[in-house]
């Protein structure tokens, strides 16, 4: 019961605002595919067809990804979101089930608009580890 409770003290971390101003700060940082993640969960959380405690743990994953002092300082470089990293891959990995081509789609398109299409390599892994 208490990873419940903790979990949900991650989601009071969590606000739209907040999330993209971490992104835009971090962007440069945080790696094509960590942010591919970061936008799949958080276009997951608008899906009513989901089930609420589910879209609680993806806003909790994104509310843990935005709070800076988590278990490996954001602020550390290299390092800093190694946790956060973990943590998104695993939370995206367990959410295959519910990731459409539609989600896939706007997730991709959203992130060539933060960091721009020409940053994007061709290489991307996205797609071999979230397959729906």
């Amino acid at each position: 019961m208490k990873r419940t409770k903790k979990a949900i003290d991650y989601t009071k971390h969590y606000s739209e605002s907040d999330l993209f101003k971490k992104l835009k700060k971090a962007s440069g940082s945080l790696g094509s595919n960590l942010l591919y993640y970061i936008l799949v969960l958080y276009f997951l959380i608008a899906d009513k067809t989901i089930p609420v405690k589910v879209r609680l743990a993806f806003v909790a994953a994104l509310g843990y990804f935005i709070l800076p002092t988590d278990l490996v300082t954001d602020f550390l470089p290299v390092i800093g979101y190694t946790d956060d990293m973990a943590l998104l891959t695993f939370v995206v990995g367990n959410a295959t089930n519910y990731i459409s081509p539609e989600i896939k789609d706007k997730a991709k398109t959203m992130r060539s608009a933060i960091v721009g299409s020409d940053e994007l390599s061709d290489n991307s892994i996205e797609e071999e580890e979230i397959n729906t």
